[in-house]
């Protein structure tokens, strides 16, 4: 566990990097920056605006041993009530903006999904229309190779630019890049900075039709309230919200965090509700399921310790 020198040290050498790069918060509320709108504060949050920034701050990080991770829509995260004994590193200015060179596309890594889809609809491109339904960040889409309707990122990307764990920046050839369906090798502890996509010309009509299409498909599968999406990978050969609901987890609640009646594996915050009440719903989900069918869910969620790390077993919740 890091000291308080430690602490101490970290935020002093963050004030010293220009705030051009980034600036920084300290006890910032994680609940406003998360989609299920719960979750305690992060004991630094540091908005990085350049790619030197963030290796500057993961570099702080490691040297002075305090844990950090990315947050960027938070749509498939679960922030302890404790808040996180972490820094947290979230991508804006530059590292947020788009620009179109026909037929490639650089993002940066903490631009919009939607952002992209709309950008490159505009510019008669094709290749990620169908994603503008997925609430994710660039980034956060190349980690886990986001993909709906036949489309996934992984398919149009040239390159991605990233800063290793101990903060060295590299730019990887698609090529040195590995995925498959819904994870990459760029979610292993990589931040990503700024990607490159070759894209392809499109009659821009048909391109928002489908988009439009994708769109309307998945809003219409997901309930209204807040909520971080899918809670349990499906599993092979099957489908967790039919295992979900077939063991009676729809309307299931605890405090005030519910099982929605429109999708068995989402749970919604219709307000109220704390980590700790979405963590008890969880166990009680896998476990409901795995005595219904001796299936063991997997989350695809990511519930987080107050340092920041990965839980991955539902039943210990």
């Amino acid at each position: 566990m890091p000291t308080d020198a430690s602490w101490s040290e970290l935020v002093g050498r963050i004030a010293a990097i220009s705030s051009e790069d980034v600036s920084f918060q300290t006890d910032e509320p994680l609940a406003q920056h998360t989609t299920l709108r719960v979750g305690g504060p992060a004991r630094v949050f540091a908005s990085c605006r350049s790619s030197a920034g963030v290796a500057d701050v993961v570099r702080t990080a490691k040297d002075t041993g305090v844990p950090w991770l990315v947050l960027g829509w938070g749509a498939n995260v679960l922030v302890p009530d404790e808040g996180l004994d972490a820094v947290v590193l979230h991508l804006d200015g530059e590292l947020a903006a788009i620009e179109v060179t026909p037929p490639r596309v650089t993002a940066g890594g903490g631009a919009a999904l939607a952002k992209l889809v709309r950008t490159t609809i505009d510019a008669g491109l094709a290749g990620v229309e169908s994603l503008g339904g997925i609430p994710s960040t660039v980034g956060g889409a190349l980690a886990m190779n986001a993909g709906a309707h036949g489309q996934e990122i992984l398919d149009v990307l040239a390159w991605a630019e990233i800063v290793e764990t101990d903060g060295v920046l590299r730019r990887l050839a698609r090529a040195e890049i590995e995925g498959g369906y819904r994870w990459s090798s760029l979610g292993r502890g990589l931040i990503v900075t700024r990607a490159g996509f070759d894209l392809a010309p499109a009659d821009g009509t048909a391109l928002r039709e489908r988009a439009r299409e994708a769109r309307d498909r998945r809003l219409a599968a997901l309930p209204n309230e807040p909520s971080a999406g899918s809670v349990f990978r499906n599993p092979p050969g099957g489908f967790a919200g039919r295992l979900l609901e077939q063991a009676g987890c729809k309307g299931l609640r605890r405090g005030a965090a519910l099982v929605s009646e429109k999708h068995a594996n989402v749970i919604v915050n219709p307000g109220g509700a704390t980590a700790a009440d979405v963590r008890a719903l969880i166990g009680e989900m896998a476990r409901r399921v795995r005595e219904a069918s001796a299936t063991r869910l997997v989350l695809e969620l990511k519930v987080l310790t107050r340092e920041g790390a990965v839980l991955a077993d539902p039943e210990a919740f």
